[in-house]
């Protein structure tokens, strides 16, 4: 069982949420064409209200810690899949289609592996490891 840090615990927590949203991209996808803008709609909502901040949480205490620890690569990784996800929302803000739902979440499904595969376990090896808990 991971011993994670109370910030870490958190945003794992809001991981599972991801991933749920993940899930209803790819298995809740409407049949109807006509019903795609309403439903992306709410997935555009859920993640502008949950997972932006979620987002800026990891930008402002995770990536900075894992620079300091000399991992640009796992921070620019990280920050490089927020902004594609970003980019995803926009798109699919404007002109929906099936094929952007999907794309969106393969894409949050493969980020929070990443994180809670290879992120965390990085941070949470570091002996000093030290995320503000404010």
């Amino acid at each position: 069982m991971r011993k994670l840090p109370l910030r870490l615990k958190h945003l794992s927590q809001e991981h599972r949420a991801a991933l749920l949203l993940s899930a209803a991209g790819r298995d809740a996808m409407p049949q109807d064409d006509s019903d795609l803008p309403s439903f992306v709609k709410g997935v555009c909502t859920i993640f502008q209200q949950e997972m932006e901040p979620h987002f800026q949480e990891e930008e402002r205490h995770v990536l900075p810690r894992l620079r300091e620890l000399g991992r640009d690569d796992l921070a620019d990784r990280t920050l490089a899949e927020h902004n594609q996800m970003r980019a995803l929302i926009t798109q699919m803000g404007e002109a929906p289609t099936s094929a952007m739902v999907r794309d969106f979440s393969t894409v949050l499904q493969g980020h929070v592996e990443f994180e809670e595969g290879v992120v965390w376990d990085v941070l949470e090896s570091s002996r000093d490891l030290v995320l503000n808990e404010a």
